[in-house]
Parts: structure tokens; C-alpha cells; sequence
């Protein structure tokens, strides 16, 4: 599973890259006002890598709110392979309906992992930010 969540939250910070990015280019002019009225580079830079560390939080309290509310459901119901009796049968830890457990203690690690990868991501739709010259991006049709 660990294999699995580290794809995961690779794609998920490629995902986080590219809107920035996309971010970055369709609001030049506005990253150009804000250069005319003063904000310095790393300040333009850092309302980008906010900007994605709280797409990362946002996300985690989403997939944290669904993620219990799916696996909750799944405590109810379990998951039932007694159609695979035959299957299940060698297998001896297996029984005829599996209930999830709440997992709770990888909860932390893994959503201040997301944030920080969220936040790793925006490192370079910030810097690309930062390099627009005010005068040339207030002219950017």
C-alpha cells in the first residue's frame, strides 16, 4: 500500500503543479498589477506556494472527510467474498467477510506528507511568478 500512496501523492503533486502553472500564465497581467503596486518577487512567490500548500490542506480535509465516511460504510457492510468460497478457503486469515479497521495512526504522517508535497509543487509556478517583469506583464494580452 505504501507503493500505491507514494504514486498517489506523486500525481497528486504533478496535478497541483500544473494548476499553478496554468495559474501563472493566465493571470499575468494580475501578477503584473501587483508588481506595479509594489509586492516584491518573493512576495508574489509566496502568495503562490500558499496558494498551493492550501490546495494540499483543502484536499487533505476532503480525502480525509470521504476516506472515513467510505471506510464507516465499510464497517457496516464489510466487504464479502463468500462468493469466492472456494478461493477463500485456502486461504486461512481470510474469512467470508472482510470489515476494514479505522487506521487511523498512518492519518497524521500521510496528510502532513500531502501538504508538504503540495507545498514542494509550488516551488516552481512561485519562482516562474516571481520572474514577471511588472511592465511587460501589464501589457500581456
Amino acid at each position: 500500500m505504501n507503493v500505491f500512496s507514494v504514486i498517489i501523492l506523486f500525481i497528486a503533486g504533478i496535478g497541483i503543479l500544473n494548476m499553478l502553472l496554468m495559474a501563472v500564465y493566465e493571470r499575468t497581467r494580475e501578477i503584473g498589477l501587483l508588481g506595479a503596486l509594489g509586492l516584491k518577487p518573493r512576495q508574489v512567490a509566496l502568495l503562490f506556494i500558499l496558494e498551493g500548500t492550501l490546495m494540499g490542506l483543502v484536499g487533505v480535509g476532503a480525502g480525509i472527510l470521504m476516506g472515513l465516511a467510505f471506510n464507516a460504510l465499510m464497517r457496516q457492510v464489510g466487504l464479502d467474498l463468500s462468493s469466492y468460497g472456494t478461493l477463500t478457503s485456502y486461504m486461512a486469515l481470510i474469512q467470508d467477510k472482510v470489515i476494514p479497521s479505522w487506521g487511523l495512526e498512518h492519518l497524521p504522517s500521510r496528510a502532513l506528507t500531502v501538504a508538504i508535497i503540495a507545498a514542494l509543487s509550488a516551488f516552481y509556478p512561485a519562482y516562474e511568478a516571481s520572474r514577471r517583469e511588472p511592465a511587460e506583464a501589464l501589457h500581456y494580452v
